[in-house]
């Protein structure tokens, strides 16, 4: 099990919540597990899937935009590592 950061920055592009909510239609039509942050979505799965999500997101910005600036960044640990796991420490509790 990995764990993967996505941030996308649209440039040139009218719409930006458009491009963010067609990127996370994706993203939930995987199946995996994610979590929409300010800055970036994380999401969980097997290398495979991830790099085929990657993949997905890529076409769709080349699509709908005429640039985009996407970061992808992947936690390999030996063994796996869960989102839940990572954070479960530092998640603030509901007020």
């Amino acid at each position: 099990m990995y764990t993967a950061s996505f941030q996308i920055v649209p440039i040139k592009i009218e719409n930006l919540e458009y491009i963010i909510d067609e990127v996370i239609e994706i993203i939930k039509s995987s199946g995996l597990k994610y979590e929409v942050n300010a800055h970036s979505t994380v999401v969980e799965g097997d290398l495979e899937e991830l790099l085929e999500l990657q993949s997905e997101i890529i076409k769709e910005c080349e699509k709908v935009s005429e640039r985009c600036v996407f970061t992808f960044q992947i936690d390999i640990k030996r063994g796996g590592v869960k989102m839940d796991e990572k954070v479960r420490k530092y998640r603030m509790e509901p007020r």
